[in-house]
């Protein structure tokens, strides 16, 4: 393979990374100190306009030295003896990373609007066991960001396709699968809706707290005032549709921006992921490493064909895959959904056997989230008086209405197929989920089964993989045993690269 860069001797950042390190620095800390910058904003009249320009020439001459020494002192290169990618940074405390060949689990070359904006790509690489971005090189060309990514790759997944044909793909892709605006819309609109609404809760709240630190607590009096005097069906309703105009709005935006012209482009033994809007992600999936696949669809989502696809690769540590281990895929149709299963599991499963929960789980369900709070509810009321006992059976029933449904759906939904290739846990009360594994890929096994259990002969049984776990609980144990004792026959007998 013809080289234009020798990565055995350290290389520096494009030198243009300069200004891209001092935008980035000084967008983090704009976003760190906006509560200062607020203050000094609603009381401006105690500094002088002199005392303010000082400041800000003062930080941003601090923040361009910062930029440049980081610049400096970072440099990385590939110790080919020793099979590893090597980084050393720091400008007082020097670091050096090292990480082997067989370690790095996807190598990823992003570009924000800044990057996009000075040419330059950043490269970043993802490794088993760990949080966090292992790598990252933020101000690369993209000739080198390519060239690197396929050095790496040779060692990793032995890819035999040259620069050129890399760089000619990046350049003119030939799209395998392209999720649409208009697929992206109905995802925005039918799904997130808890997490917009946390978003949307931390915005107002930290507003609020920050208003009040500064002693503009009048803004928000004055609000609270003009709220007051409108009816409380009129508020409660228009509080609801702003509430739910606001989630919608949110929930679109993000969506548009994070996996706007999503593109899946298949490679001979991977597949390569490129989406975004202002932040561009080019990441690599190696169907080998893939240790859980999970689908999910509510019910709108069900009627509108769009599905998710979330790829949960290897990580070192036997738990649940940290979100940098995952992989979504937002948006796809049913007949896409199926291509991408076929590209990462050979085959669409199948399942000859079904684990069904005992009807206990949902009596204990029942007995936690809905028995207990309601007593609690009722005791706590009857000591404060708080509410009439027209207005204390209406939210209580209006509660048990609703916790029941849910209850009642986690429940029916709740189920474990089996087949000799493929283990699917199916739950989900609105958004119902179904997570696929392979019993090869499983590292250990673990079941349980309490005293007060034995009697009615229920159980269950943790599954851990590298890329996370599946548990089901509360099923038939000897069902359960069963199962184990063929999976780790078939653990034991596999032949198949799980990494």
């Amino acid at each position: 393979m013809k080289s234009n860069f020798d990565f055995s001797i350290p290389q520096r950042q494009s030198l243009i990374g300069v200004v891209v390190l001092f935008a980035n620095t000084l967008q983090k800390s704009v976003r760190a100190l906006w509560p200062f910058i607020l203050i000094v904003f609603f009381k401006k009249e105690a500094y002088s306009a002199i005392q303010v320009y000082l400041g800000i020439a003062g930080i941003i001459i601090f923040i361009a030295i910062i930029a440049f020494l980081r610049y400096w002192f970072f440099k990385f290169y590939i110790d080919y003896k020793l099979e590893e990618f090597v980084i050393e940074n720091g400008i007082f405390n020097k670091t050096k990373t090292t990480i082997p060949f067989n370690k790095i689990q996807k190598v990823t070359i992003d570009q924000s609007l800044i990057q996009r904006f000075f040419n330059v790509h950043k490269l970043e690489l993802d490794t088993a066991g760990s949080d966090g971005k292992e790598a990252s090189i933020n101000a690369i060309s993209q000739e080198m960001a390519v060239e690197l990514k396929q050095h790496l790759l040779e060692n990793t997944e032995k890819n035999t396709n040259s620069v050129e044909d890399l760089i000619q793909e990046e350049e003119q892709p030939k799209s395998f699968i392209t999720i649409g605006i208009p697929s992206l819309l109905k995802i925005g609109i039918t799904a997130n809706y808890i997490k917009s609404f946390a978003y949307i809760f931390l915005v107002v709240t930290t507003i609020s707290d920050n208003l009040r630190q500064i002693g503009r607590d009048d803004l928000i009096d004055d609000n609270i005032n003009q709220l007051e005097q409108i009816p409380i069906v009129s508020l409660l309703l228009g509080l609801l549709i702003f509430v739910f105009t606001a989630i919608i709005v949110v929930n679109l935006v993000i969506t548009v921006v994070k996996y706007f012209n999503f593109t899946i482009k298949k490679d001979k033994k991977s597949f390569v992921l490129t989406y975004g809007l202002l932040n561009i992600k080019n990441t690599i999936i190696n169907p080998e490493k893939v240790q859980i696949i999970k689908l999910t669809q509510n019910f709108f989502q069900k009627k509108l064909d769009v599905n998710t696809v979330e790829i949960f690769q290897a990580s070192s540590e036997m738990k649940r895959a940290s979100p940098k281990d995952k992989t979504k895929i937002p948006g796809c149709n049913k007949s896409e959904k199926e291509q991408i299963l076929k590209l990462l599991i050979g085959k669409l499963p199948q399942h000859q056997k079904t684990l069904v929960p005992n009807l206990r789980k949902l009596l204990l369900n029942l007995f936690f989230l809905i028995l207990i709070p309601v007593s609690i509810g009722l005791i706590v009321n009857y000591n404060i008086d708080k509410f009439t006992i027209y207005e204390l059976v209406s939210v209580i029933s209006v509660y048990i209405l609703f916790m029941g449904t849910i209850l009642y759906f986690s429940y029916r939904n709740y189920r474990l197929f089996i087949s000799d290739e493929f283990i699917v846990k199916q739950s989900g009360a609105w958004d119902i989920d179904h997570e696929i594994m392979m019993p090869y890929k499983i590292q250990a096994i673990e079941t349980q089964q309490f005293i007060w259990q034995k009697i009615t002969n229920i159980g269950s049984v943790v599954l851990y993989t590298a890329g996370g776990k599946v548990s089901f609980s509360t099923s038939n144990y000897t069902e359960i045993k069963e199962q184990v004792n063929k999976w780790l026959y078939q653990v034991e007998i596999s032949k198949e690269n799980w990494m």
